[in-house]
């Protein structure tokens, strides 16, 4: 007799959860309408998560721009990615290729949407957005001899440039690429003047 595979039915769940979030939000999509899609009993949706809002709290965390960027961690950075051009590209390619997936852009802006109202989702971001522009201006230092304060202003730009694109790209007229490379350029001019002042 085989045995039903625990981790394949909360993928399931996690799955039609993402589906439904993205096209409907957080607020309109249900319970039953998560366990419809993905084939399960009510309770199984139970068994895995206390309520919808603790799967939110999850999924908000897995579309986090700090996931989108896996060589933020790289130790070597300057060994991988021997200029801070290049690892700025890097780190972009990474968020557009993670972003690429509509859902998790769609997760991602419904989240914002509804950050002021649950105070989980609020925290998961802003702990998870605090450590993200912390990280980046750290790394901004192993290039550049800036002070802090200056190496975290040119990485809010870069972040918030690459989010504007994600909301904006079908106004903008530019490829992915052209756009991060212009945003890197504009990066890099952004710290050879503060290092000139």
């Amino acid at each position: 007799m085989a045995t039903k595979c625990p981790g394949k039915t909360r993928e399931k769940l996690v799955n039609a959860a993402m589906e439904l979030f993205a096209s409907k939000g957080f607020d309109k999509t249900t319970v039953d309408e998560i366990v419809a899609k993905a084939g399960v009993a009510k309770g199984t949706f139970y068994l895995y998560f206390k309520s919808k809002e603790d799967l939110i709290k999850e999924l908000a965390f897995e579309v986090m721009p700090i996931m989108a960027m896996p060589s933020l961690n790289d130790p070597y950075i300057t060994v991988s990615f021997p200029t801070l051009e290049s690892y700025l590209l890097q780190l972009g390619k990474e968020f557009l290729d993670f972003y690429s997936q509509d859902y998790r852009a769609e997760i991602f802006f419904h989240m914002l949407s509804v950050r002021e109202r649950l105070k989980n989702i609020d925290e998961i971001y802003s702990q998870s957005c605090s450590e993200l522009l912390r990280e980046g201006a750290r790394r901004i230092t192993a290039y550049v001899k800036v002070g802090f304060e200056d190496a975290l202003i040119a990485f809010q730009m870069f972040l918030a440039s690459l989010m504007h694109y994600l909301h904006a790209r079908e106004c903008l007229g530019f490829s992915g690429e052209h756009y991060l490379r212009k945003v890197v350029q504009a990066v890099i001019n952004h710290l050879k003047f503060s290092t000139s002042v």
